[in-house]
């Protein structure tokens, strides 16, 4: 006999005497439940399973933590600051006051390159007073 004729034979017989209800049909739902998720769950292959099965890609596994822990090592030392940067070879004030100088200077940065070298030949020579009298004007254009 075939299962489906077997099956209904036990019922006409009068052996199928089950109560059905929520309760029951909760239990047969949850029990084929479980028994599908079991069967599904054992066909699954896992990542980690697999790399812990192969030797070669346990090396590899390895080889590539490490080099991300080192370059994480050396991208996150501290960059040392640039040395610091010298502009221009010490000169006399009059030398950076020439007109050679200033368009060098304009040329190398614009008006702010000529007030920042008309900045430093100033401050180089010290501070001046703000009058001047008429006895020092003579003796520095004369040379009195």
């Amino acid at each position: 006999m075939k299962p489906i004729e077997n099956t209904e034979n036990f019922v006409r017989r009068g052996k199928a005497k089950v109560t059905t209800g929520p309760r029951m049909d909760k239990r047969v739902l949850d029990d084929s439940f479980a028994a599908m998720d079991k069967t599904l769950g054992a066909n699954k292959t896992n990542a980690a399973r697999m790399i812990l099965r192969s030797r070669l890609a346990r090396l590899a596994a390895a080889a590539v933590i490490i080099v991300a822990v080192g370059l994480l090592m050396v991208y996150r030392a501290p960059v040392p600051p640039p040395p610091p940067r010298t502009t221009s070879v010490a000169k006399s004030p009059a030398e950076m006051l020439t007109a050679m100088s200033l368009n060098l200077a304009w040329r190398r940065g614009g008006i702010e390159a000529v007030d920042e070298q008309t900045s430093k030949a100033f401050e180089m020579l010290g501070s001046q007073s703000a009058t001047v009298s008429i006895h020092e004007l003579l003796a520095e254009s004369n040379g009195v």
